[in-house]
C-alpha cells in the first residue's frame, strides 16, 4: 500500500503540470462504481482496499483534477448499471461498451483499457492430445458462434473472470474463455502459471470503458480529455506494467524491483524540490534506456511471432464468414462494401460481390439500413433479432432476421458487420403448420360448441315455454329471474373466448421483464392463497428478459396461477390434507431460453386428462367455458414460446413456460 501511494503521488504531480484544472461547475464529489470481480483491473485486494488498473487510473485523475473520488464496489456490471441510472453513483468503468443496448441511456467516454480474449488450458491436456469440446466463459464478455467451429460443443456460462477460474478449478479438463490479462493475473497469483498455455490468442478485442448517464455531457467532456490526458502520459504505460500480467516472470520480478527503487528515490527528492525530481527522473531514465532496448528487442520478436498467429486465425475467420450459410456484408464508416460472402450475394440476388461499392445499394441490405438510420455508427449499437419484411401481400412478403454488430479498433468504430438470413420460407412453414393445427381443431371447436351451448338453450327454452304456460306462476318468475341469467352469462363468456381464440388481438411486441410480470401477478394471488391456508414458495430471476406481449403474457401467467389455487381448493375440499398444500414457481434460465415452472398440490389430471387438456372446451370443472388451456397455448406460441404439461391424479400439476432470452 505504501508504494502505490507513492506512485499515485508521482502520477498526481506530473499530471498536475499537464491537466488544466477542471471547471468550477463541475461536481467535485465523484461516487465511482466498479464491478469488483475483474482482477487485475479492478477488484478489491487481501486488504479489503479497492484496487487494480482501473482504480489507480481514477485515483490519479481524481487527484490532479482535485476531485473527491469514492469507489462503491458490487457484484456484477448489472448492479452498477442499476446503481448509475438511479443516480446512486456518478460513473461506472470497466464496462464493455459493445454489451449494452442502444436504448441503455449512458453514454460511453473514452476507453481506459483493452485486452483480448483468449482461451486458455491446462499443458496436461494438451499433452495427452484429449479433445477439449467443453469450455467455461463469462456471460458478458463471449459470443460462441465461431467456438463452434473450432471443435468447442459445450458452453458452461460464469457469471464473471473470477468465476471462469473457479468453476475451472472444479473440472481442470475444461478449457477457460476470457479476458486474456484478468485469466493470467489469476493463475500468476495462484503460482500455476506455467501448467497452462493460451491456446487461442486473438479471439476478439475486449474494450473496457468509463460510463456516464446520457445528459452529463459536462461530466463526459471532462472525463474524456481526463482519461485521454492520462493514457497519453508515462504514468499509464507504467500502471500497465505493474499490474497487467508478463509471460517472463524474472523480467517482470526486475521491473518491480526498479520499480520501487525508484519510487525510493523520487519519495526522497520529492522533499528537495519539484526541479530536483525531474533531474533524477531524467537520469534513471538515462540509465534504463540501454535495458529497454534489449527489452524492445525481445517484444518485438514475440509480436513478429502473435502478429503470425494473428494472420492464420484471421484467415481462419475469413474462412468461416465466406462459407457461413448467413448472409454477411462488412462495410466501414463511408459504407464501403469491406467484405460480402457467397450468402449475401444470393440474398441480394446478386451474381458477383458489390466490394468497393456503396452497402446502401445493395438490395435486402439497403432497407436495413434505411430502418435502422445513422444509428448503426452510433459507438455502443447492437441489434440482435431484427425482423425486415418486404412485400405487400402476404403471398409475395419475404421475411428476412438479421444481426447489426460494430467492429471497433483502438477503442472506435472502424466498420459494421451486417448478418442477414432468409426466413421465408421458415415463416411460411410455420404459418403453414399453425393453419393446419387451426384447421384441425376447427372440427373439435364445432362438437365444443354444441355442447356448451346445448343444455343453456334447453334451459333457456324450458323457461320460455313455462312462461308462456304458466306466466303468472311466482315460482316460474322466481326460477326464471334466478337460473336463465345466468345461462346467458355463460353463453356470453363461452363467445367471448372463443373469439380471442379464435381471432386474437394485434399483439403489441416489445421487451418484457418477465421477473416483473410473475411479481404482477403473484400479487393478485396471495391474498387468495393466505385466505384458503395454503403455502407459496418463488424462485425469481432478475433480468430475465424476452420479447413478447405484455398483456398476452400476464392474462396466461394469472390464469395458470388462479387454475392451480382452484385445483387445491378442490382437493382441500374434498379431503383436509393433513399439511398446507404448496404453490410454488421456479424462474430459471436454460441455455438460451428461460424456463418457468407453475406446480399446485391440487388433484391432478389423469392420463387422458392431460393428453385432452390442450384441446378447446376442455375443463375438468363442474360449470365453465373451457378454452383456458387452449387460449393461453395459444398465447404462448404467438410468443415465440412453448407450454409443457405434467400430472399426476391426486397429486400435482405441473406447467413449464419456456421463452427465448432477449
Amino acid at each position: 500500500m505504501g508504494r502505490r501511494r507513492i506512485w499515485l503521488g508521482i502520477w498526481a504531480l506530473c499530471a498536475a503540470l499537464l491537466f488544466p484544472m477542471p471547471s468550477r461547475g463541475l461536481n467535485r464529489y465523484l461516487k465511482v462504481g466498479f464491478n469488483q470481480n475483474l482482477p487485475p483491473f479492478q477488484f478489491i485486494d487481501e486488504d479489503g482496499q479497492c484496487a487494480g488498473v482501473h482504480v489507480e487510473m481514477l485515483e490519479a485523475i481524481g487527484q490532479s483534477r482535485d476531485y473527491s473520488i469514492t469507489f462503491v464496489p458490487f457484484d456484477t456490471n448489472r448492479a452498477c448499471l442499476d446503481a448509475l441510472a438511479a443516480g446512486q453513483v456518478d460513473l461506472a468503468i470497466g464496462i464493455i461498451p459493445d454489451s449494452l443496448p442502444k436504448d441503455s441511456g449512458f453514454v460511453c467516454a473514452d476507453v481506459l483499457t483493452s485486452s483480448q480474449l483468449c482461451m486458455v488450458v491446462r499443458n496436461d491436456v494438451l499433452e495427452q492430445n484429449l479433445p477439449i469440446t467443453t469450455a467455461i466463459y463469462a456471460s458478458d464478455t463471449i459470443q460462441h458462434t465461431l467456438l463452434a467451429n473450432l471443435g468447442i460443443h459445450q458452453f458452461i456460462a460464469a457469471g464473471n473472470q473470477r468465476m471462469v477460474y473457479a468453476r475451472h478449478l472444479s473440472d481442470p479438463g475444461t478449457a477457460m474463455i476470457g479476458v486474456k490479462d484478468s485469466l493470467l493475473y489469476q493463475l500468476i497469483q495462484d503460482g500455476v502459471e506455467d501448467a497452462y498455455t493460451v491456446r487461442y490468442n486473438y479471439l476478439d478485442t475486449i474494450d473496457f470503458g468509463l460510463l456516464v448517464r446520457r445528459g452529463d455531457g459536462e461530466l463526459l467532456r471532462a472525463m474524456n480529455e481526463s482519461v485521454s490526458q492520462f493514457k497519453a502520459s508515462p504514468a499509464y504505460e507504467s500502471l500497465c506494467n505493474r499490474w497487467l500480467p508478463n509471460s517472463d516472470q524474472r523480467a517482470r520480478l526486475d521491473r518491480a524491483i526498479r520499480q520501487v527503487t525508484t519510487g525510493s528515490v523520487i519519495v526522497a527528492a520529492l522533499v528537495l524540490g519539484y526541479s530536483i525530481i525531474m533531474r533524477r527522473i531524467q537520469q534513471v531514465l538515462k540509465r534504463q534506456v540501454a535495458q529497454q532496448t534489449q527489452e524492445i528487442q525481445r517484444a518485438s520478436q514475440e509480436l513478429e511471432k502473435q502478429f503470425a498467429q494473428l494472420q492464420d486465425e484471421n484467415d481462419l475467420r475469413n474462412r468461416i464468414i465466406k462459407y457461413s450459410p448467413s448472409g454477411m456484408l462488412l462495410f466501414d464508416l463511408d459504407y464501403n462494401v469491406v467484405l460480402m460472402n457467397k450468402s449475401a450475394c444470393g440474398i441480394a440476388g446478386q451474381k458477383e460481390s458489390w466490394v468497393g461499392r456503396s452497402a446502401r445499394e445493395v438490395p435486402v441490405f439497403r432497407e436495413i439500413l434505411e430502418k435502422e438510420g445513422p444509428s448503426v455508427f452510433v459507438p455502443g449499437m447492437t441489434v440482435e433479432n431484427g425482423i425486415l419484411r418486404l412485400g405487400d401481400s402476404p403471398g409475395q412478403m419475404r421475411v428476412y432476421s438479421y444481426l447489426l454488430y460494430q467492429v471497433n479498433q483502438y477503442g472506435r468504430v472502424a466498420g459494421v458487420l451486417l448478418s442477414v438470413s432468409d426466413m421465408t420460407k421458415a415463416e411460411r412453414m410455420q404459418q403453414a403448420e399453425f393453419d393446419k393445427q387451426k384447421s384441425q381443431a376447427l372440427t373439435r371447436i364445432a362438437a365444443g360448441i354444441a355442447h356448451e351451448i346445448r343444455n343453456p338453450l334447453m334451459s333457456i327454452g324450458t323457461f320460455a315455454t313455462l312462461i308462456g304456460t304458466r306466466g303468472e306462476d311466482k315460482q316460474v318468475q322466481e326460477s326464471f329471474a334466478k337460473y336463465v341469467p345466468g345461462e346467458v352469462d355463460r353463453i356470453n363468456r363461452l363467445i367471448e373466448n372463443l373469439i380471442h381464440y379464435a381471432k386474437p388481438a394485434k399483439r403489441l411486441t416489445e421487451r418484457v421483464d418477465l421477473n416483473q410480470l410473475l411479481e404482477d401477478s403473484l400479487a393478485l394471488v396471495r391474498p387468495v392463497l393466505r385466505k384458503a391456508g395454503f403455502l407459496l414458495t418463488a424462485h425469481l430471476r432478475p433480468d430475465a428478459y424476452i420479447l413478447g406481449d405484455r398483456d398476452q403474457i400476464r392474462q396466461v401467467l394469472t390464469n395458470i396461477l388462479i387454475n392451480g389455487i382452484q385445483a387445491m381448493e378442490q382437493k382441500a375440499a374434498a379431503q383436509p390434507p393433513a399439511h398446507p398444500l404448496t404453490l410454488s414457481v421456479e424462474l430459471a434460465q436454460d441455455g438460451d431460453k428461460w424456463r418457468l415452472r407453475i406446480r399446485d398440490e391440487g388433484v391432478g389430471m389423469t392420463e387422458a386428462e392431460l393428453q385432452a387438456c390442450r384441446d378447446p372446451f376442455f375443463t375438468t370443472k363442474e360449470a365453465g367455458a373451457g378454452l383456458g388451456l387452449a387460449l393461453c397455448e395459444q398465447y404462448i406460441k404467438e410468443n415465440n414460446g412453448a407450454m409443457e404439461m405434467d400430472s399426476i391424479k391426486h397429486q400435482y400439476t405441473q406447467i413449464t413456460l419456456l421463452f427465448e432470452r432477449s
